[in-house]
């Protein structure tokens, strides 16, 4: 069932925003029932398609059916704030989340431009340089075993130089609805032991011996690095990300750090929400 429909809202400037929604049953073992909603909207500073702009666009894949309504209320809202990172959109339904979002970030535009750019129609520079720009992608990266992995990837543009991209990755527990953590799999002791392997690998993967020869690839103190809770589940492991500029130059992009059940075996927790996928 597909519902394609578009809004033109007037905030004494013109906005434009297109909404596309499609249900489809996921091919899944957990059984999930997903939908997914598509948003996009430009604002041009006084109605000006020759002034500044902000533009905010949002693929939000989300579920709607499971067999317990309860969990499928929690896993709602825990995606709902991790894909918008802010408590005001947890209890709202995804499309009433996204669209408030979106008019949050214009207004949010509007109000950051009054203060920042209140001369732009003087200055020497190019209209982009004072044009943001948002989007914000989820995917479903794993959904077997009662066990669900979601990934958001958010690039984020303020003008100049100044873009970034981030990932940020949720597990759920089908069971009860829970964010799946770094406490809830490794034993109490396991952090001193997981930040040196992350260290290890690093190194490994860039083919040198020390963690110290990084910082000439534009790598810095991976020789203290520490686990994030920021890591994604498979049938053969986690993975870690450190986004861009945690652990190095800004230009390298993220830090991908993958880890079979096998290489974590020591520190893994016998009788964790993830425990039957090595055992």
């Amino acid at each position: 069932m597909k519902a394609i429909f578009s809004r033109i809202i007037l905030f004494g400037i013109l906005i434009g925003a297109f909404f596309s929604c499609e249900t489809k049953k996921a091919d899944s073992p957990n059984g999930v029932t997903y939908d997914s909603l598509s948003v996009s909207r430009i604002y041009h500073m006084d109605n000006d398609s020759t002034k500044p702009s902000c533009t905010v666009k949002v693929k939000y894949i989300f579920p709607v059916k499971y067999s317990d309504t309860g969990v499928l209320s929690k896993i709602q809202r825990e995606l709902n704030y991790a894909i918008l990172e802010d408590e005001s959109y947890e209890s709202l339904s995804p499309d009433s989340a996204v669209e408030k979002y979106a008019s949050d970030y214009i207004k949010n535009y509007i109000d950051e431009a009054k203060v920042q750019f209140p001369d732009w129609s003087e200055s020497d520079e190019t209209e982009d340089y004072f044009s943001f720009y948002k989007s914000i992608e989820s995917k479903v990266l794993y959904d077997k075993n009662k066990l669900l992995s979601y990934q958001v990837s958010t690039m984020d543009y303020k003008g100049g130089a100044n873009s970034s991209t981030l990932y940020k990755n949720v597990v759920l527990d089908l069971k009860t609805g829970n964010v799946v953590t770094e406490q809830d799999i490794f034993i109490p002791e396991y952090k001193k032991v997981l930040n040196a392997m992350l260290t290890s690998k690093i190194a490994e993967q860039n083919n040198v011996k020390k963690a110290e020869e990084l910082l000439e690839f534009g790598y810095w103190g991976i020789e203290d690095i520490t686990s994030n809770n920021n890591f994604y589940l498979d049938d053969n492991g986690l993975t870690y990300i450190f986004n861009q500029g945690e652990y190095s130059a800004p230009s390298l992009g993220k830090i991908q750090v993958p880890f079979s059940f096998e290489e974590l075996s020591a520190i893994l927790k016998p009788d964790s929400p993830i425990s039957f996928l090595f055992k």
